[in-house]
């Protein structure tokens, strides 16, 4: 399967799909991300229908609810980012992600040294 890149609105609507048990329905999520974003029903409801045509989500249809599954996981979404952001900021370079990370204090010299380590054990 192919992943894309999502909007951050889609990707509250995964968040809240991924935090919950599979299935959940169009209300819980609804109610999820009303209490956490003031979104309206219907602007919920398109976002979750975006997300299945785009092969995120299935829909099921129950009695009086829809019933939505995760068809791409959390960790298989992290991953594609993490792999773009890579790709098209540091052209693949670790030394130039390592070191933009080091100049700003992002990353202490523990961790490099953690890092050190992991790659040793490989």
């Amino acid at each position: 399967m192919s992943i894309i890149k999502i909007p951050e609105s889609e990707l509250e609507v995964m968040e809240a799909v991924w935090n919950s048990q599979n299935p959940i329905s169009s209300k819980q999520i609804v109610g999820i991300i009303e209490k956490k974003k003031g979104w309206k029903n219907t602007t919920i409801l398109t976002l979750l229908s975006r997300l299945a045509k785009k092969k995120f989500i299935t829909a099921a249809k129950g009695k009086r609810r829809t019933y939505y599954t995760t068809l791409v996981t959390e960790e298989e979404y992290r991953k594609f980012e993490t792999r773009e952001f890579f790709r098209k900021f540091h052209k693949g370079s670790l030394k130039s992600f390592i070191t933009t990370l080091h100049e700003d204090n992002d990353i202490t010299d523990d961790d490099l040294d953690e890092l050190d380590h992991w790659i040793k054990s490989r």
